[in-house]
């Protein structure tokens, strides 16, 4: 009875906040930069976000690899005027006040994270050695070093991981002569020196384009405050060009060389195709969304894993997705097959794909898809750390406010026709491309 109760209680609070609508201030400071504010009293807790114009997409040619490095440096110490704050150091003090410190790069976007206690003493001794380590990171060649042949290591293993070779190999397919479909070498690494390092972060970790993300108990005032104490010492922005080729869609009239299959010893056969879909906010992004869940998106109850997996035995997992950005992203299927069936799969995986494309879902499993994505979005929100990724989602892609808000509804109002002519509009089969790792 107790869990019952329990549970009850947390559905209620979930579907109540979800309800309620999520409240997302928004403002620019002083400075100009756009800042993005969940007030959430539940918990003394405070997860910031900040993001940068300063992804992999800016790499210079040869040096890929550039903007991960950089970010991956910056908690590895930092100077304070005559002396030096080193890499255990900012660790001690990180676990001494309960707090948490990332940094990372993504294709787009330089991230900062900061989880921190609302409690005003120790949030403000915690933003002041976040302050001290993003005014002039230490950049120690020995400690870069170490960092890249730790990296380098890395992606050699990588390299021999059939489902690192299709990750890359697919994006060389998707993306040909973009820097999406790029890939980090040895050499590129190789060749990044710590100067570089310092370059990239003058250059490209400013004030301009800058997002901040702030969820937890702190108020507007404090929250306005922190922004300031964080990115004022942040140049306001400089003369380097970040200009980037559009993304193209795959045409549809050049079909050579559509398939690539590559040698490797492994037992299953690792299997993606896919297309260039969408961009996130493309009015198709619900019915896609529906549509997908429908195909391929929906675990045991979609339309892949019963043709591929239940009626045949040809794959344990089989699976689709969409991932649209600022620019147009891919819809991609994938499973891994025996080596021996590779093409029986590839070709029920087609025709699977090709005519959920030209019929749509039926009745039952949009209804059943809709269900499942209403019912399960408190889940996609239920922790500051969700809603963090959420909110600084909708601040990057400059989606609406009330997105959150809006959710279920949009998904709610998909019905199949919109789905047939989205799926038909931008997942043509004559613009796939498949790559195949394993076997001959």
């Amino acid at each position: 009875m107790l869990r019952q109760w329990l549970v009850a209680g947390v559905t209620f609070l979930l579907s109540t906040a979800v309800t309620a609508g999520i409240p997302i201030q928004n403002w620019k400071t002083p400075l100009g930069i756009d800042v993005y504010l969940v007030e959430a009293k539940s918990i003394p807790m405070i997860d910031i976000q900040i993001d940068f114009m300063a992804g992999s997409l800016y790499d210079p040619p040869g040096q890929v690899g550039l903007a991960s490095m950089t970010a991956s440096m910056l908690d590895k110490g930092s100077r304070l005027s005559q002396s030096v704050l080193s890499e255990d150091q900012i660790a001690d003090v990180w676990a001494d006040e309960g707090a948490v410190f990332g940094a990372s790069a993504s294709a787009e976007r330089a991230s900062i994270r900061i989880r921190t206690l609302s409690q005003a003493d120790r949030r403000q001794r915690v933003l002041k050695i976040a302050q001290q380590m993003l005014k002039e990171p230490l950049f120690d060649e020995k400690i870069f070093q170490r960092e890249r042949e730790r990296v380098i290591a890395s992606l050699r293993e990588s390299n021999t991981k059939p489902e690192s070779i299709l990750s890359k190999e697919f994006s060389k397919a998707l993306y040909p002569n973009h820097p999406r479909g790029i890939d980090v070498t040895e050499q590129d690494l190789k060749n990044i020196q710590v100067k570089h390092l310092k370059s990239f972060y003058r250059n490209y970790f400013v004030q301009d384009q800058v997002k901040v993300t702030i969820v937890g108990d702190i108020s507007r005032q404090d929250a306005q405050q922190l922004v300031d104490d964080l990115l004022s010492q942040f140049p306001r922005n400089t003369t380097v060009n970040r200009d980037l080729p559009p993304v193209k869609k795959l045409p549809v009239d050049t079909m050579a060389n559509r398939e690539k299959r590559i040698a490797h010893p492994s037992q299953q056969a690792h299997i993606t195709m896919g297309t260039i879909a969408i961009t996130r906010n493309d009015p198709d992004y619900f019915p896609l969304l529906v549509g997908n869940y429908v195909l391929g998106g929906g675990g045991f109850v979609s339309r892949l894993v019963k043709e591929v997996r239940e009626k045949r035995g040809l794959a344990y997992s089989v699976y689709s997705y969409i991932a649209p950005g600022k620019e147009p992203g891919p819809f991609a299927a994938g499973m891994q097959t025996q080596v021996g069936q590779i093409q029986t799969a590839l070709d029920v995986m087609r025709t699977t794909i090709g005519d959920y494309v030209n019929q749509g879902p039926t009745d039952e499993e949009l209804t059943a898809a809709k269900a499942n994505l209403i019912n399960g979005f408190p889940l996609r929100i239920d922790s500051n750390r969700k809603l963090l990724d959420n909110v600084a989602s909708i601040a990057w892609l400059g989606l609406p406010l009330d997105t959150l808000d809006r959710w279920t509804q949009e998904v709610a109002n998909v019905n199949a026709d919109q789905i047939r002519q989205a799926l038909k509009k931008h997942i043509q089969m004559n613009t796939m491309v498949t790559v195949v790792v394993g076997g001959p």
